[in-house]
């Protein structure tokens, strides 16, 4: 089985925005929108994962300049 290509933040919020457009604007099956909720929530576990990691990386620059 392939892996999964992991995406970028920019990429992960569009395709949350695209996610959000088809909830809102088209009538989808419980099925499908099960899957799309399963989707969103991978894709905000990477943007929150990736924030946090940009976090701890600005936090380390900072304290590098103290020393």
């Amino acid at each position: 089985m392939a892996k999964k290509k992991k995406l970028g933040y920019e990429e992960s919020l569009h395709k949350l925005e695209e996610i959000l457009n088809k909830v809102e604007n088209e009538d989808i099956p419980i099925d499908q929108l099960t899957a799309y909720v399963n989707e969103s929530m991978e894709l905000l576990k990477n943007c929150k994962a990736m924030l946090k990691n940009a976090e701890n990386r600005v936090e380390g620059a900072f304290n590098d300049l103290e020393e």
